[in-house]
């Protein structure tokens, strides 16, 4: 699988066309800086770099900030995010099989944006899915597309320092493992993937017993036992103690008996307040109609007398019959509030006698049946027991799942062994050996040395990494590491072309600035003996002293503080 074609459009408020970049089909792709050495902008501010950021992002990278975050300042270009917002930026990524068949995969640039396979739109984990489909032919779970796609696009947020560790730190030597017996076809798909599930439900297995043994302080699964034989020791004792008082059974129904007398008591003390309440109320009623029977207001009987008598000059009743009529009517509320304090006085007594009766039948039970010092060793007791019996439940539990989750790794462990076993006759040194020929070879032509890739089948019993790089005569340089990088990268490259593995015929590095021009030279060279892409951008003036026909050849963008990437 090669690059075809990227290309970056506007698709608001009209489709327009940015960028649309070709790629060479074999060897070198250049994607050149030509700001000049005495121009004011760094070339890193022209856009050098977003060509291969993009292609990551098509090809399933996480976040696109990244085309506008410079990790190193930690600020973003604003300008850059508000230009792919606004105008709703898109990338299309053109790839083309062995076979000349087309795989368009569209990214949108913008936060929150979809991406698409054939324009069918795609969740994040579905994308990676069909990608890997795609791309790498592999329909098994593990290993996962973005744990296989930083081995070919190797950017500085992707640890391109890493020559055979390429990804996250926290990424497990098994997960390493996998990925290699993936690259170099060690054992078939099917295996492989049981590998790797066996292998991480391991280790999920292995953190679910550090995690528990974290919560609950414990520092094996021999002690917990040890403290569950002196929790059933003690708990024993304080059930025979517990089972000597003899009146025990006698006790408790008498302390329940006391429960609801004190039920009962708590029950009338609440009606007897309601009621208190409810008297006092009526017998003020009653004393402020009693005071306005005697405090009449003779004056105000004689103007409505009066007022009444001159609508009605015949009217028969005297001024002495409306003081009787109001005496009368206050007498009757007073009369029938009365005979209400009545009844409630009468319920408050009914209630008083029931509460002495009841605190008399309480006081006859606490005084002939409940021995106080009893009711304080039982409830201590009880209260051990109660105490006890928690914590007992507790670390059964945990032993419970701790033998749960060892008899799980156990049996894992089982079934590893017996896969690793089927895996033994795997052919890993004929491959190993085709890779090296061709790894070698290009570090001889850099360097002068020779360095050979490692797999070792026993890394787990050894407790070292799976693969390993050495030079013939010692470990590898840091000064060389990075053209050794390459020289690792392409000859895998070739490698896979030559053995048929579906693997992409592409390499992208970022960040060669560094690397010395005798060893670029080298590298360009190589690149002409390649079946597949190699893409790099580069500042102009860290080439201008190689052949410049070669160059063009090899361009297939080149910028400028006059034309950026966005063009803005």
């Amino acid at each position: 699988m090669i690059i075809k074609k990227l290309i970056v459009r506007k698709t608001k408020p009209s489709e327009e066309i940015i960028r649309e970049i070709v790629f060479n089909k074999k060897g070198l792709n250049l994607i050149v800086d030509n700001t000049p050495e005495n121009a004011i902008e760094s070339g890193n501010s022209v856009g050098k770099s977003t060509a291969i950021r993009i292609i990551d992002l098509c090809l399933g990278a996480k976040s696109v900030r990244e085309l506008y975050y410079d990790a190193d300042t930690r600020s973003e270009n604003k300008i850059v995010k508000d230009f792919l917002s606004k105008y709703k930026v898109q990338a299309e990524l053109c790839l083309e099989d062995g076979n000349n068949k087309e795989y368009i995969i569209k990214r949108d640039l913008f936060s929150n944006g979809k991406k698409y396979i054939f324009d069918k739109t795609y969740t994040e984990q579905g994308f990676w899915e069909e990608l890997k489909k795609i791309i790498f032919h592999l329909k098994e779970p593990r290993p996962t597309f973005r744990q296989l796609i930083p081995k070919f696009v190797r950017l500085a947020t992707t640890s391109e320092d890493g020559m055979i560790k390429f990804l996250p730190a926290m990424t497990t030597i098994d997960t390493y493992d996998t990925i290699y017996c993936f690259l170099f076809q060690i054992y078939s798909d099917s295996l492989l993937s049981k590998k790797g599930e066996l292998t991480e439900k391991i280790a999920e297995c292995q953190k679910a017993i550090q995690t528990l043994e974290k919560s609950k302080s414990i520092t094996s699964l021999g002690l917990l036992k040890q403290s569950l034989e002196i929790i059933n020791a003690d708990l024993e004792d304080l059930n025979v103690k517990r089972n000597k008082l003899s009146y025990m059974d006698v006790y408790r129904d008498e302390l329940d008996m006391k429960r609801k007398l004190t039920l009962r008591i708590n029950d009338l003390q609440e009606k007897m307040e309601l009621l208190e309440f409810e008297i006092d109320t009526t017998e003020k009623s009653i004393s402020n109609l009693s005071k306005e029977k005697k405090d009449i207001d003779f004056n105000t009987l004689q103007a409505l007398y009066m007022e009444a008598k001159s609508y009605l000059p015949e009217l028969q009743k005297k001024f002495e019959d409306l003081v009787d009529f109001h005496n009368c009517m206050i007498q009757n509320r007073i009369d029938f509030i009365q005979e209400q304090l009545s009844t409630k006085q009468e319920l408050f007594t009914q209630y008083s006698r029931q509460l002495q009766e009841i605190l008399l039948e309480k006081e006859k039970i606490t005084v002939e049946a409940l021995d106080e010092g009893l009711l304080d060793e039982l409830n201590m007791l009880n209260r051990k027991i109660e105490e006890l019996s928690l914590k007992k439940g507790e670390i059964t539990q945990s032993i419970h799942l701790l033998e749960e989750q060892g008899q799980i790794r156990q049996q894992l462990n089982q079934e590893l062994d017996e896969l690793e076993r089927q895996m033994e006759d795997s052919g890993i040194e004929e491959k190993t050996k085709v890779f090296n020929q061709i790894f070698a070879d290009y570090c001889d032509k850099l360097y002068g040395e020779k360095y050979l890739f490692d797999y070792n089948p026993k890394w787990k019993e050894e407790r070292k990494f799976p693969v390993s790089i050495s030079a013939l005569g010692g470990n590898v340089g840091t000064g060389k590491k990075k053209a050794v990088i390459v020289a690792y990268d392409l000859a895998y490259m070739q490698y896979s072309i030559k053995m048929g593995i579906n693997v992409p015929q592409f390499v992208i590095h970022d960040k060669m600035e560094n690397t010395h021009i005798n060893q670029l030279k080298t590298i360009f060279q190589i690149c002409n003996e390649i079946d597949g892409q190699y893409i790099i951008p580069i500042l102009r003036e860290r080439i201008d002293k190689i052949d410049q026909e070669y160059i063009d050849k090899a361009k297939i963008l080149e910028l400028s503080t006059d034309d950026k990437f966005f063009e803005i």
